[in-house]
């Protein structure tokens, strides 16, 4: 019956027989039927494309894409906002290193399964279906998060929310790539990549406009009914929102719906499609026009009664298409290059912000006063006090009133009938210190304050210190917000721009360019010594790796049948995600040694991944 399959429809600008190669490759069914599915296959992209074709892109194709792009910023919010929740969680849920160290590790985890599950359920229940679903998930468990009053509440119901973001990327780039014709999807994907630097910059703004950016600030916040870290991480969620409500008035991916044995359906959106674009003709695709019946897939079975099996089914469908000699060997170099971008982009961004603290640590105690050898008698210390040293000082009859400690350290000294009244510190320790008769009347003051010393007839009255966490008040909010606004900015143009140059260049030699200029600046690095060489690396790099990661996208888009499409995507961001959360681990173990090490590991990664761009097949006449 493959002789029934061909399509009633006027021929694309190049004849059947001149189908690109790598079309006729991407076939739709088993081994024992390759001719007629090849046939099939070829039947359905080619009725896609010609009725895209008579739609034309214009208006329908740009408003799906910003309607995405919200979704899109959505996916950079819920990492970029774990640079801002991290200090205000230590104070609201009184979490410490490791406790935060764990959140960003479920964060990723999910982030890394989450996306390989919506993308089987994007090829099994359709683009759009799957992603209103991430989206509810992720607006219902971020706002469940927002009031979630302790640590093990919170974690559980940011890890939902992160299994809902999860599916944005695989979903999203598949759908808009579906409903843009061949020569136009690149420039839609740029655009639609290009939201992401836009959820940096919404969050920063947001977290600027609503956040205390100072850490004595953000204490005193905490004391508040509804606090500032409430309604920011509401706040944080009006773009998944605006997108889930974006979606309600789209229509599903054509192709899906093709593939899917649903081909009315599909005559309705290219019918849609063209209403929106050129709404004074009429579209000429009628039903006579459809594919014949042979043309199609088998229908899907009910997705309720059997997603578990079909998870699987899909999983060893996805195993058996890469294992052949075909498909496995771009598979491979595809996942290595979305390993090697995903551990270099993140770890240059956790080293820099990592460096960047030490660098401002020790602009910070460089300028440390230190006083020795004092005598204070019969005083009242009601200016805060921060980055002091007192050595060998007498505190005598004194009286420290309404102030904060930040920074201070209390070194064998002695302090004697002295009071500290409405008292709050930050690393401010008493080391080796001997107190006698002294009162401690609305402080934070603890057991672990005190280091090595002596305490004889005190009393502690009205102890406010409801967590044991030193929280640090140097937490540079302020540089985080300007930092990510110096490299959102121009990645936002880029990455505009790159889909426009991918029409032009084949994706392979873009990405080959990007990675190699990324390698070579990674080399600065080794020389950067100050935060202004520090800033200048992270922000090019940064723009470089993600551009190379843009036209990586549309590869891996390219590259794979549609029933297969959001799976293999999927499968390539959950390795992008787990390779992420490696090299947090590893480059921030990586502080603290010569900038050698650190310079190394990039320039390698970066090397191997020019290497495996070399590789990488070029799909840009292939139909979807």
């Amino acid at each position: 019956m493959c002789e029934d399959s061909a399509y009633l429809v006027s021929p694309l600008e190049t004849p059947r027989s001149s189908i690109p190669d790598e079309t006729r490759r991407l076939s739709l069914g088993t081994n024992s039927s390759t001719n007629c599915t090849n046939r099939t296959g070829d039947a359905l992209v080619g009725f896609h494309e010609d009725a895209l074709s008579q739609a034309t892109v214009g208006r329908a194709q740009s408003i799906l894409a910003i309607v995405l792009g919200l979704g899109v910023a959505a996916d950079c919010i819920h990492v970029a906002i774990l640079e801002y929740i991290l200090p205000l969680a230590e104070v609201h849920l009184c979490i410490g290193e490791n406790e935060k160290k764990w959140l960003v590790t479920i964060t990723f985890l999910a982030l890394a399964g989450g996306s390989f599950t919506w993308g089987i359920l994007g090829d099994h229940l359709g683009r759009r279906r799957a992603l209103i679903s991430a989206l509810s998930i992720t607006v219902l468990f971020c706002g469940v998060a927002t009031v979630m009053p302790t640590y093990g509440t919170f974690m559980t119901s940011w890890f939902c929310a992160s299994l809902g973001v999860a599916g944005i990327f695989p979903l999203t780039f598949s759908y808009l790539a579906e409903t843009c014709s061949r020569a136009t999807r690149c420039r839609y994907s740029g655009f639609l990549h290009s939201f992401w630097p836009i959820g940096a910059i919404y969050i920063s703004v947001l977290a600027d406009l609503t956040l205390p950016m100072k850490g004595v600030d953000i204490v005193n916040d905490h004391l508040e009914h509804w606090s500032s870290w409430h309604r920011f991480l509401i706040l944080s969620v009006i773009p998944s929102l605006f997108c889930l409500f974006g979606l309600i008035w789209t229509s599903e991916s054509p192709r899906y719906l093709l593939e899917a044995s649903r081909e009315v359906e599909a005559l309705a959106v290219y019918q849609r499609l063209h209403k929106l674009n050129n709404m004074r003709t009429q579209y000429g695709m009628t039903e006579l026009e459809l594919p014949g019946r042979s043309a199609y897939r088998d229908r899907p079975t009910s997705p309720g009664r059997n997603i578990f099996k079909h998870y699987f089914t899909s999983f060893q469908e996805v195993i058996q298409k890469i294992s052949t000699p075909t498909h496995f060997r771009a598979t491979v170099v595809l996942a290595i290059l979305h390993l090697l971008f995903g551990f270099v982009y993140m770890g240059i961004s956790s080293f820099s912000v990592a460096l960047l603290k030490e660098y401002k640590n020790e602009d910070y105690f460089s300028e440390r006063a230190y006083l020795e050898h004092e005598f204070y008698t019969d005083m009242v210390f009601n200016r805060s006090k921060e980055n002091v040293e007192y050595k060998y000082t007498v505190f005598k009859n004194v009286s420290f009133y309404h102030i904060s400690l930040n920074h201070v350290l209390f070194s064998s000294c002695i302090i004697e009938d002295s009071e500290f009244i409405n008292v709050k510190t930050s690393k401010t320790y008493f080391e080796h210190v001997t107190i006698k008769n002294c009162k401690f009347i609305d402080t934070d003051l603890t057991d672990h304050h005190f280091l090595h010393s002596t305490l004889k007839n005190n009393t502690f009255m009205s102890l406010v210190a409801e967590c044991p966490v030193d929280f640090d008040y140097n937490t540079f909010l302020p540089d985080i917000y300007y930092n990510t606004l110096d490299w959102a900015d121009p990645m936002f143009i880029s990455l505009f721009l790159i889909g426009f140059v991918m029409e032009v260049l084949q994706r392979p030699k873009v990405i080959l360019f990007l990675s190699a200029l990324a390698s070579f600046t990674s080399i600065g690095m080794f020389y950067a010594t100050t935060t202004f060489g520090v800033e200048m690396v992270e922000f090019i790099m940064k723009i470089l790796l993600m551009c190379a990661v843009n036209a990586l996208t549309i590869v891996v888009i390219e590259s794979y049948p549609c029933h297969l499409r959001c799976t293999a995507h999927g499968m390539m961001r959950c390795l992008f995600h787990l390779a992420s959360l490696c090299a947090i681990n590893i480059y921030g173990s990586l502080v603290h040694v010569i900038l050698l090490f650190p310079t190394v590991i990039t320039v390698t990664m970066l090397f191997i991944a020019t290497f495996l761009s070399t590789k990488i097949q070029d799909n840009s006449k292939t139909l979807l």
